[in-house]
C-alpha cells in the first residue's frame, strides 16, 4: 500500500503537474508538494464536496474532476477519491488533456472502481492514505 506521501509524489512526477496536495474530506491535509497547501485545502474540500453533491442530487454517476481556470494558466484541478480529494496545480505550458488523462489514470489505479477503498495509516495520528 502506498502512503499519502508516496501517492502525492507519484502524481507530482506526472508531466504537467506543478504541484499537488491530498486532503481528507474532513479537511485534514495528508501530503503536499506545493507551498501554502493549507490555503488550498479549504478550496479543495468545498469544491470537492459540491462536486459530490451535484453527483448525488442531479443523478450524475461520477464527476472525474472540477477545474478552476486561473489567470496565468496555472489552473487548479480537484479530483474526488472516495474519502479524499486530490488537488493538482497545472504547469502553465502543459497540455491540459494529457495531464488530466495521466492523473485520472493514476487515480483510477487507487480507487478499485468505486468499491470501498482499503486505507493504511501514513504515520501514527496522521490519517489514512490511498491504496496503490
Amino acid at each position: 500500500m502506498a502512503t499519502a506521501r508516496e501517492f502525492v509524489a507519484r502524481v507530482d512526477a506526472i508531466d504537467g503537474v506543478e504541484g499537488c496536495l491530498l486532503v481528507r474530506e474532513d479537511g485534514h491535509l495528508l501530503a503536499q508538494t506545493i507551498d501554502n497547501a493549507e490555503t488550498y485545502s479549504s478550496l479543495v474540500v468545498i469544491s470537492g464536496s459540491y462536486a459530490r453533491e451535484v453527483m448525488e442530487k442531479a443523478g450524475f454517476s461520477h464527476c472525474r474532476f472540477v477545474s478552476f481556470h486561473r489567470e496565468g494558466k496555472q489552473n487548479f484541478h480537484v479530483f474526488p477519491i472516495d474519502r479524499y480529494f486530490l488537488a493538482v496545480v497545472q504547469t502553465p505550458s502543459s497540455s491540459l488533456q494529457e495531464m488530466i488523462d495521466n492523473v485520472t489514470y493514476l487515480v483510477g489505479r487507487v480507487t478499485n472502481g468505486g468499491a470501498e477503498q482499503k486505507v493504511s495509516p501514513t504515520e501514527p495520528g496522521e490519517g489514512d492514505a490511498p491504496d496503490s
